[in-house]
Formats: structure tokens, sequence, C-alpha cells
């Protein structure tokens, strides 16, 4: 997060303000677009792209796609990406895999398999890159 305030808050204030997050991102009397319209107003571009990241990364681990590929397809460090593959292999990011799983069921399964897919080779015709297969 780009910045976090120093002043320390405490465990119990800090629980609430986390359930009232959940709440706010679960809830069933929120809709989605207003749920979307209310973080594109509270985090910031450089909050979003890093929460997109680093679920991008999770997924793409937990697939088996290798650290260097994440790495070097996200723009992520590589002490961030080591960070995360020793979480996920260590079975402590198995909620946030299995969010990913859920979310790789839809739209989001061609997404990761576009992004790491290998380039086209220089000179290929660019028609060639959206045929049904």
């Amino acid at each position: 997060m780009p910045h976090v305030s120093p002043v320390p808050v405490s465990h119990s204030l800090s629980d609430k303000i986390y359930r009232f997050l959940i709440g706010a991102i679960t809830s069933k009397r929120v809709s989605e677009k207003q749920r979307r319209d209310a973080f594109d107003e509270l985090l910031t571009r450089t909050e979003k792209i890093m929460l997109g990241k680093r679920l991008t990364a999770v997924s793409l681990l937990s697939q088996g796609t290798s650290s260097y590929r994440v790495g070097k397809v996200l723009q992520l460090s590589t002490t961030t990406v080591a960070k995360l593959d020793v979480r996920v292999k260590s079975g402590g990011l198995d909620n946030t895999k299995k969010v990913c799983e859920t979310l790789r069921k839809g739209p989001l399964q061609s997404y990761l398999e576009n992004l790491v897919k290998p380039l086209p080779r220089y000179g290929t015709s660019p028609a060639s890159l959206f045929k049904e297969k």
C-alpha cells in the first residue's frame, strides 16, 4: 500500500475495521455496481494494481506457472513472487487459491491463459492470432 499510518490501532478496532471491509465486499444488500464504485472511490490506482497483481500471481503460481514467468509477466519483484510462492506451497494462501479457482471458471481463465502464452513470432499475421482453434 502506498501509505499506512504509523499510529498503531488496537487489535479489537483492527478486527472491527476488517469485518466492516469484508461486509462491504460480501453483503448481498450492496449491489455489484455499488461495490465497484465504492472501491473505485476508496482505492488508489496503485492499490488496485497491487491487489490485482497479487491475486493474479497466486492464481498463476497455484496452477504451476514458474515464479520466473509470473514475475516477468506481472512485472513483480523476485522477492514478492518468492514470498507468494512459499505461501502458496506451504498452504498459507489456500483460501485465496480457492477464490482464484472459482474466478478461473469464468472469464479470468482465458485472461490468464493469454497472459502467460508465449508471444507470437515476429512477422506473424495479426489475423492468425484471433482464429478459433
